[in-house]
């Protein structure tokens, strides 16, 4: 029969230093002993634990195992989640998930692109506001430039009926109402009461200051 280990000068000294604070697989793994061992010569010398600083390690010692768990895992066990799964520097996503997977993520992106445009498009169509910020009515450029300069003169548009309102406030554009081929149809803004308020009116902040010098470039011509 073995007889039990005996309990060296140094090793006395560093429990007695090292216990109460200590957590028993450090001190194990320090002295190169078993747990068994070590309970034994903890009684026999009378040690006890600081639970308090025991607590404290062991919360700590957790949320490191954790964190390990979780890159080597993934969230919630998904594999697809961890660090075996994410990208790898100099790899594109066609080379890191392969040709076939890539095809297919690619497709579902593309057919719930198209899905979400015609419901937008339907949206429009009824007059209902949209969801997202997808443009899905298509609109000249000349007719984009022209809103927005109307806007930053003060003028306050219908978008649905293509009416711009002018106000005692609205730094008129002269030159474009009397144009012929034009985007907008020009009207004062109806005060009465009797008279139907525009829907989707877009008021903007008021005119620019610096627009004097195109007010009397209009009133000129």
């Amino acid at each position: 029969m073995i007889p039990p280990r005996q309990l060296t000068p140094e090793e006395e000294k560093y429990l007695r230093e090292n216990y109460a604070t200590t957590l028993n697989r450090d001190i194990v793994q320090h002295l190169h002993t078993s747990k068994r061992t070590l309970s034994r010569w903890s009684k026999a010398l009378g040690l006890v634990k600081d639970m308090d600083a025991i607590e404290g390690q062991r919360r700590v010692l957790v949320s490191k195992l954790a964190r390990q768990a979780l890159a080597l895992r993934g969230y919630r066990g998904h594999p697809e989640n961890g660090i075996n799964a994410r990208f790898k520097p100099g790899y594109n996503a066609r080379e890191f998930f392969g040709e076939e997977k890539f095809n297919e993520m690619h497709r579902k992106t593309v057919e719930a692109r198209k899905r979400t445009y015609a419901e937008e498009r339907a949206r429009v169509t009824f007059g209902l506001p949209q969801k997202t910020k997808m443009r899905v009515k298509r609109q000249p450029r000349r007719k984009i430039y022209q809103r927005y300069y109307l806007k930053r003169h003060g003028y306050i548009l219908d978008e649905a009926e293509n009416i711009a309102y002018f106000t005692e406030e609205t730094i008129r554009a002269v030159k474009l109402e009397a144009q012929p081929k034009r985007f907008y149809s020009f009207k004062p803004y109806p005060y009465a009461e009797h008279q139907r308020e525009p829907q989707d009116i877009q008021v903007p902040n008021g005119p620019d200051p610096g627009m004097d010098a195109l007010r009397e470039a209009d009133n000129a011509s």
